[in-house]
């Protein structure tokens, strides 16, 4: 035991270990749910904050997904 840790304590962890994630080839034959600022834009589409897979929690922008689905190819 040194004399920092006697005085000090023992370091912490200061983070969290994150899950890790699919890969995105998994995401693209899914049919991704929208995340809407609020309840008065809800079922607009063309509103919608970002679209969610359910499958990984992956989360992807308005502008990469068409008709609730990836328009992007895997590995770009």
């Amino acid at each position: 035991m040194s004399v920092l840790t006697a005085i000090f304590g023992a370091v912490k962890p200061t983070f969290r270990e994150t899950r890790r994630q699919a890969p995105l080839r998994e995401c693209i034959g899914h049919t991704l749910q929208p995340r809407w600022r609020g309840p008065d834009v809800m079922e607009d589409d063309r509103l919608a904050m970002g679209f969610v897979c359910h499958q990984c929690g992956r989360e992807y922008l308005p502008a990469e997904v068409a008709d609730r689905h990836l328009i992007r190819e895997a590995g770009r």
